[in-house]
């Protein structure tokens, strides 16, 4: 199986805005024309979800934020803007590195990410991890969002996103197979499609929907929202819970 940690690693070190918002327009060559646009989409997103949360759960303490998965601090900095402390994780020192120049003055804390979330001390106001769990293999995603969970305060709230399914033709399945578990699967199938032989996966995984929900219901979320999208194809599942 292909590690998705290297790959994530490698991705940041290459083309790291892409790694987060897979659109051409936030490739390496084309990123600085649309830095600002990448940066409001996170503005928007995390102004969005704070409304609806608050609008179905009621008032948020705003004293201590967590994003998981931060990336170059797409959400993490609009998160700064709304909470007096925040801390960001990513398993990519590159990706931190980047985030940190995108946040310099703001405060914000960057940590190394692991699996326990070692690193992490003390509970938060809100957790959110967006467009990240999908490339993590669910027995590893689900652990760690359990040690989310765990993170989230009493009366605190959590942003969860992660893909539930993914409809695809038996070519593209097989191709997938290969890429994560035939030796050279990987660069073998990156020449069929015309790319680079060393391009990394950007591995995706279904995560099964009732197992996660009954997660959150063990860490003490009584209300729950779920939305479900379709992208291309995956599908996702938009969790948004307040903990009793």
């Amino acid at each position: 199986m292909a590690d998705t940690d290297h790959n994530w690693r490698i991705w940041g070190e290459r083309d790291p805005y892409y790694a987060v918002l897979t659109d051409a327009r936030f490739r390496s060559g084309n990123i600085e024309e649309n830095r600002q646009i990448f940066f409001e989409s996170g503005e928007t997103y995390v102004v969005h979800w704070l409304e609806h949360l608050e609008r179905h759960f009621g008032g948020l303490a705003r004293e201590r934020a967590l994003d998981f998965g931060c990336g170059v601090g797409r959400l993490t900095i609009p998160l700064s803007r709304q909470f007096k402390a925040v801390v960001g994780l990513d398993i990519a020192p590159v990706m931190l590195e980047e985030a940190r120049r995108n946040s310099e003055g703001l405060g914000i804390e960057y940590l190394l990410s692991d699996d326990r979330l070692s690193r992490v001390d003390g509970g938060f106001d809100f957790v959110c991890s967006c467009i990240v769990l999908q490339h993590i293999p669910v027995t590893r995603g689900l652990a760690i969002l359990r040690r989310l969970l765990e993170c989230v305060r009493s009366g605190g709230g959590c942003l969860i996103q992660l893909s539930t399914k993914r409809n695809q033709s038996q070519w593209h399945k097989l191709g997938y197979w290969i890429r994560h578990n035939v030796l050279g699967g990987q660069v073998v199938m990156n020449l069929v499609r015309g790319r680079a032989a060393d391009t990394p996966v950007m591995q995706m995984n279904e995560y099964p929907l009732d197992v996660v929900l009954r997660l959150f219901s063990a860490h003490g979320f009584g209300d729950i929202l779920v939305r479900h999208d379709d992208h291309g194809g995956t599908e996702t599942a938009t969790i948004l819970a307040r903990k009793a």
